[in-house]
């Protein structure tokens, strides 16, 4: 597997099945399957100034990585043009309920494309609507969030019944027989132990497991053509289709797949996501079943809050003998949550309203380099590729979900600015877009905050030093 390659894989690794399915040894192999599906559109610059300015609808939506989960609401504005000579002053806010540092601590676990100096990360794709850049929102105050998430008890009689509610009938889809398992209790550092069980079945391989907040399984073929057959049809889509065209596609597995489990959803949505590696398209094709009305955020994200099952399709070569192809996937994971608790008992609740900066003071924070997303430090950004983010080409609005490992505190979800700018082409063709966040709200101690990280890396590496 290719250096580059590794980079993007870890920004679309699913870690709910790295801390929840595949934590045997098996799996290991299967950790390199990478984890949106509407094209809004956008506007051309000489329209923006003018279309910013009439009502416009909000829209949430997700944009993904690593430890944190991302809610966008979608946004086009006009792109000013400041010159680097004239720098705005950068706005404070002494009395804001965050400070710098508070903010920072939402992206410590962001996966940046590259080295860990980089203020920013890229964004690879084929067409900008795959960037989903929608409508502004008008709104003077914008929401704020706290995740709010009950633990329960790790119950093996629990998962027992979780396993045995489906495995006779997706044996029976397998043409595989019953297979005998065994239920072990995984314990990590960080507190978040889990219940777990793994077992092949026939061809395939089966591994379910229980945290404190859900059970959940995946089933996957880790050798020979890594295709499953379920009651003798493949899972397979072709990637040329659009996302409708694809859901009809795969009418016949999602109704087997309802079948097994035992459950029904009402809503799907296709997810796709791309690198820089593969010439082959996407490189991940994710498909969610679920029910948006279940929660109001299953609307804005790729990955639903509720119950859901998804098939996740891998379309790079991280092995010999892997399957990739420009138009018919047909390597394939499936993967079914189910919450403990009901969704009352886990919940991102609205907690309060801020008032939301003007894009002007959001642009005077961009163009003096306060901004996140990556490392910060004023000096460390001298040692990554120069991006001028001055004429970007795009900014939406994203909000950034914290979640800590031990769940000790209710995590918090902040509104950003998110500004993306062309930087080029990659090496398979796609367009690369620098993307990095300044807070859409009122945060207090940016200069503070900024020249502490400066100093921090002149202690680190000396005053003539970059880290």
């Amino acid at each position: 597997m290719k250096k580059e390659n590794i980079s993007d894989a870890l920004n679309y690794i699913d870690f709910d099945m790295v801390e929840d399915v595949y934590e045997s040894t098996k799996a290991n192999e299967d950790l390199n399957y990478l984890g949106p599906d509407l094209e809004k559109y956008t506007l051309p610059k000489d329209r923006l100034r003018q279309k910013n300015k009439k009502p416009k609808s909000v829209w949430l939506r997700f944009g993904a990585i690593a430890a944190c989960f991302f809610l966008i609401v979608s946004a086009v504005i006009a792109v000013p043009m400041l010159q680097k000579a004239n720098l705005p002053d950068v706005p404070t806010w002494d009395t804001a309920q965050y400070s710098a540092e508070d903010i920072a601590k939402l992206f410590d676990s962001m996966k940046l494309d590259g080295v860990a100096t980089n203020a920013y990360t890229k964004i690879y794709v084929p067409d900008r609507k795959y960037l989903y850049i929608g409508n502004m929102p008008d709104d003077e105050y914008l929401k704020l969030y706290q995740h709010t998430q009950i633990d329960k008890e790790l119950n093996e009689v629990e998962l027992k019944a979780f396993i045995d509610a489906f495995l006779p009938k997706l044996a029976e889809s397998l043409d595989a027989p019953i297979p005998q398992y065994s239920i072990k209790e995984k314990n990590y550092s960080t507190g978040n132990n889990t219940l777990s069980a793994s077992v092949d079945i026939g061809s395939y391989y089966l591994s379910a497991s229980q945290n404190p907040q859900k059970n959940s399984l995946g089933l996957s073929k880790l050798e020979g053509n890594r295709q499953i057959v379920i009651d003798g049809e493949t899972i397979q889509i072709d990637q040329r289709l659009s996302d409708e065209e694809i859901l009809d596609s795969i009418l016949s597995i999602k109704n087997k797949l309802f079948g097994i489990f035992g459950i029904s959803f009402s809503n799907a949505k296709v997810v796709r996501n791309f690198g820089s590696y593969t010439k082959h398209g996407v490189e991940c094709v994710d498909i969610y079943f679920y029910n948006e009305s279940a929660h109001e955020l299953n609307s804005s994200q790729p990955r639903p809050v509720t119950d859901y099952i998804y098939i996740r399709f891998d379309n790079f070569s991280n092995y010999s003998g892997d399957i990739v192809s420009d138009s018919i996937l047909t390597v394939s994971s499936v993967y079914y949550f189910k919450n403990r608790s009901d969704i009352g008992d886990t919940q991102h609740d609205v907690v309060a309203n801020a008032k939301r900066i003007s894009i002007s003071e959001a642009e005077a924070l961009l163009y003096n380099g306060y901004v996140f997303g990556g490392h910060s430090c004023p000096l460390c950004m001298l040692a990554q590729d120069k991006i001028d983010f001055e004429g970007y080409d795009f900014v939406d609005i994203e909000y950034v979900f914290e979640y800590s490992n031990k769940n000790e505190t209710p995590s918090i979800g902040i509104p950003f600015y998110a500004f993306y700018k062309n930087i080029g082409t990659s090496e398979n063709g796609n367009t690369i877009y620098a993307k990095t966040y300044v807070p859409a709200i009122e945060v207090s101690g940016y200069k503070e905050y900024f020249e502490s990280q400066k100093d921090n890396h002149r202690s680190n590496w000396g005053v003539d030093g970059v880290g």
